[in-house]
């Protein structure tokens, strides 16, 4: 997949053709959800695609503050529970949007809170657990995407905005990047001496809840650490899967641009002065 052209064109899909998928759309989507690269490897996760009676049984039961999106169909995403598994369902659940959006359909995560709720209403007769809910179907919304940035020496400092979901601007990469230390600001020539810039600008294009822009990274020499913060409008579920996706982002652009990169999921041996607000999700070897 071009993910830089995917990243770019991204967007959270609220109104939807009354259109089925495909079955070859919904039989290529599992297909590349069973076989994709995992962030962790050994958690068992399931891939299910259902229809609109998704909407018709969790209709005021999911959604934000019980608002359902009506889609024609839905991915519904179980997993075992291990260390990192929800974080593992964000990589994963993202993976199958930008896949989507490669295929021309359209997508939006679903916001839920009880995964018993969610298999009881939909029949799920599973021991794994409901991790993510994704809508999925053809766009009928005709917003569009303006100033998408060129890819340059000065695409950090470009701000990104929209005409849709609430979305305005995006951080820069000074913004998000330290160098060593929490709060010496990276700047774009930095990045870019380091060959990292379009993997650190792509990551900052990175949805999340409430449009947080919750993640920060430390580079440091040749590993990249990251942070991500927490705070009173979101639970631990949506930080681990707002960083599942961040991870994602950075670890595909470094893989076309760089080299293969493998992120683990536990805080480096050393002290970087982090706020408390922030918790070390993990780290990568460059």
């Amino acid at each position: 997949m071009e993910y830089k052209k995917l990243i770019s064109n991204r967007k959270s899909v609220r109104d939807y053709k009354k259109t089925a998928l495909k079955k070859e759309h919904i039989k290529e989507l599992k297909n590349y959800a069973n076989t994709s690269k995992r962030l962790i490897n050994d958690i068992e996760v399931e891939t299910l695609i259902m229809g609109n009676e998704v909407f018709e049984n969790l209709n005021g039961k999911a959604g934000y503050k019980g608002f359902m999106l009506d889609a024609p169909n839905y991915v519904i995403l179980l997993s075992e529970k291990k260390d990192s598994y929800i974080i593992n369902a964000g990589y994963i659940g993202e993976e199958i949007v930008l896949k989507a959006l490669d295929m021309q359909i359209g997508s939006c995560w679903i916001t839920f809170n009880d995964s018993n709720l969610i298999k009881n209403n939909l029949g799920i007769n599973s021991d794994k657990e409901v991790v993510a809910i994704i809508a999925l179907g053809y766009d009928d919304n005709k917003t569009k995407i303006i100033n998408i940035p060129t890819i340059g020496a000065n695409e950090s400092k470009t701000k990104i905005s929209r005409v849709a979901d609430n979305i305005s601007e995006r951080l820069g990469v000074e913004d998000i990047v330290y160098l060593n230390k929490w709060g010496c600001s990276a700047t774009a020539d930095d990045l870019e001496n380091r060959a990292l810039l379009d993997a650190f600008h792509y990551a900052r294009l990175a949805p999340s809840t409430l449009n947080r822009q919750p993640w920060r990274f430390i580079l440091d020499d040749g590993m990249v650490v990251l942070a991500v913060r927490n705070d009173e409008h979101t639970g631990t579920y949506e930080e681990e899967i707002d960083a599942g996706i961040v991870m994602l982002y950075f670890e595909a652009i470094v893989d076309v641009t760089l080299t293969d990169v493998t992120w683990i999921l536990e805080s480096p041996q050393k002290d970087y002065n982090i706020p408390e607000e922030y918790v070390v999700v993990g780290y990568c070897n460059i």
